[in-house]
């Protein structure tokens, strides 16, 4: 299914909310918010939608991430959009004040899906610093999302 940028964008916060195995009350909070206040995901239904991925996650579990990002990295982005991305992402991870490894781990894959360079993150995306595009320990894309995938859970999440 074709996804607009609006609804690439709310996913892209859904999967960032949803990637540390919980929803904070402040992460959804956040959305809402960047849906009213700014009109970042258009004329989405926030609610219906938000209510629409939780149903998805639980019923998809990991999988519902990992198509996330995959169809992510089946779409031409300019460098304009793919920062939009990174700084939803961001704004998501930081707004129950409590970043997870998880997060930053799941930060780092879905940039390596994006062609935008490090420099230019830096420089546009507030809230990024060198811990979230330093290369791990194990710095293979593939060990990446393999190690990220084998340590999370994801089930039974709520907006509640």
């Amino acid at each position: 299914m074709e996804m607009n940028f609006n609804e690439l964008l709310l996913c892209t916060a859904f999967a960032c909310m949803a990637c540390d195995g919980e929803i904070a009350p402040q992460e959804v909070a956040l959305i809402k918010s960047m849906a009213i206040d700014k009109s970042l995901f258009g004329t989405i239904d926030i609610d219906r939608e938000l209510t629409n991925l939780v149903a998805d996650i639980n019923d998809k579990g990991k999988a519902f991430l990992k198509t996330f990002l995959q169809r992510l990295t089946m779409i031409t982005l300019s460098e304009h959009e793919e920062l939009d991305i990174l700084r939803v992402a961001v704004k998501t991870i930081q707004a129950d004040n409590k970043i997870e490894y998880s997060e930053i781990r799941f930060f780092k894959i879905l940039r390596s899906n994006l062609k935008v360079n490090d420099q230019t993150i830096l420089d546009e995306v507030e809230g990024v610093d060198e811990t979230y595009l330093a290369q791990d320990i194990k710095a293979d894309y593939i060990q990446l999302y393999e190690a990220y995938f084998d340590t999370i859970e994801i089930s039974n999440l709520s907006l509640e």
